[in-house]
């Protein structure tokens, strides 16, 4: 059986952490029939992309850092932090809780609430935006 912590961490570290927007590394993690709700907005596979690639075009670099990670079953629980530096330098912080689910060894749903710790404040959509 694979880890799915493992993967649920590989995912992070090469979405977040990678500054190109490349759909085929989401396909490697992501189910086409992916369904993910970031604070109350909810996205499909495809509005998934389109978040990731508006990231990608307001971002110069991300970092993830995971404080917790439980896997149970076919879920796995994270609790992390992403540190955002923005095209013209601006930094900002974001906490983020989620829980994932998985099958046949990719993500199929995250429900997330992702908190600004610090950074402006037309940047606290940046976990939903698209």
């Amino acid at each position: 059986m694979q880890n799915i912590k493992q993967t649920v961490i590989d995912a992070l570290q090469t979405l977040v952490s990678n500054p190109e927007h490349d759909e085929n590394k989401i396909a490697v993690f992501f189910d086409p029939s992916y369904q993910q709700v970031v604070d109350g907005k909810q996205l499909d596979y495809s509005g998934f992309i389109q978040h990731i690639a508006a990231l990608k075009s307001h971002t110069k670099h991300m970092s993830v850092s995971i404080k917790s990670i439980v896997a149970e079953n076919d879920t796995v629980f994270t609790h992390h932090y992403v540190n955002v530096e923005k095209n013209q330098g601006e930094r900002s912080e974001f906490e983020v809780f989620a829980r994932f689910t998985l099958a046949s060894g990719r993500i199929i749903c995250c429900e997330e609430l992702t908190r600004m710790i610090s950074g402006a404040p037309n940047d606290r959509d940046l976990g939903s935006r698209s």
